[in-house]
């Protein structure tokens, strides 16, 4: 094979592997928001009169294992509006403005 083929090949299979590996991640941070919504729902968090704490919404300074996205999607969370914050710091789901899945 040519030289310029090769340098093609190497820049498409790169290509294919960095859509995957994003595409990975997106699954990975999509996973660790709806496992805090089910840990809300499970906990019966639905207002800010049942609001309770969660352990893993403060990042670690000593972080030693597989990424956790929890807290970055904690904060992403909070923002949009899905999870309410009380004054006392506790968290709630706010059923209302979970995203519906849209039908194909």
């Amino acid at each position: 094979m040519s030289e310029v083929l090769n340098i093609v090949m190497i820049c498409l299979v790169m290509m294919v592997l960095l859509f995957y590996a994003r595409k990975f991640r997106n699954r990975q941070v999509q996973k660790a928001g709806m496992n805090i919504v089910n840990d809300l729902r499970s906990k019966g968090a639905l207002d800010p009169a049942s609001a309770v704490e969660l352990p893993y919404v403060q990042r670690k300074l000593l972080r030693i294992g597989f990424r956790d996205d929890r807290p970055k999607v904690m904060k992403q969370m909070v923002q949009m509006g899905i999870v309410g914050v009380t004054e006392t710091g506790m968290f709630y789901l706010n059923e209302s403005q979970i995203p519906k899945p849209e039908e194909a």
